[in-house]
């Protein structure tokens, strides 16, 4: 099980390590937004089965950056003494602008879930302006500015994915194809409600990869190189040619 304390603690560290760093030279994809510096970061949207997660990881690998996929970002925004570290970890002056901000994106919209709306917001910005981090899932391309980052959504045709559900989790190809189809419908239905978006429109993200006629490996490959392309960005981890 992972310890989401310690995820949050060591991306505090990575954080302050690379704001000492750029006191003495600019972060490669990094920018300003308003009144808060973003970036660099990673952020994928994918498919149930379109292998997101795993691309997000091995792309981590690569760049030497902390990964968030939606089970952990959930976790940091439920728990209120994991979110006050990270949050604490900002000076007084970018926590008043993340608030602000929060404010904005919310607005008009109901927060719905009792405050769940605003932690996520508050967990997706914070991260984002710490840089270095890739974010799998949680509707953070919808969130942080795009120029300051790569928005990459993995996809594959429906009984590919079915498929790979079916032997990934031991269940009967009917049985997964239930699976794909409701986390597709709850997808929508949440990038809909909560970010008044359309998880399918290709506008939102730069680079769209089917992982049917792709590796993991290629995949990953693709996403390194349109962060080098977009940003500057060279990786710095195992695999680095």
């Amino acid at each position: 099980m992972i310890d989401i304390q310690d995820v949050v603690r060591k991306q505090i560290a990575l954080y302050r390590a690379n704001d000492i760093r750029a006191e003495r030279e600019r972060r490669a994809g990094r920018g300003k937004e308003g009144k808060l510096s973003y970036g660099p970061y990673l952020l994928i949207s994918r498919e149930k089965g379109a292998g997101g997660s795993a691309v997000g990881q091995l792309a981590g690998k690569r760049l030497s950056w902390q990964v968030f996929d939606k089970d952990i970002v959930d976790a940091i925004a439920e728990k209120a003494q994991v979110r006050r570290e990270l949050i604490e970890s900002l000076d007084e002056r970018d926590r008043a602008t993340i608030q602000d901000a929060i404010v904005e994106l919310l607005h008009p919209q109901p927060i719905g879930m009792p405050g769940y709306l605003a932690n996520l917001h508050e967990v997706l910005l914070t991260l984002g302006h710490q840089g270095d981090v890739v974010i799998v899932g949680r509707g953070a391309q919808y969130v942080l500015p795009s120029q300051f980052g790569l928005r990459v959504r993995m996809v594959a045709p429906v009984e590919v994915r079915v498929q790979r559900i079916a032997t990934r989790e031991k269940l009967s190809l009917k049985a997964a194809q239930v699976v794909v189809e409701k986390s597709d419908r709850n997808r929508a239905r949440l990038a809909r409600r909560q970010f008044g978006q359309n998880a399918g429109d290709p506008l939102n993200q730069d680079v769209t990869i089917n992982t049917a006629e792709v590796t993991v490996e290629a995949a990953t490959e693709v996403v390194v190189s349109a962060l080098q392309q977009k940003l500057e960005i060279r990786p710095k981890g195992r695999g680095q040619k």
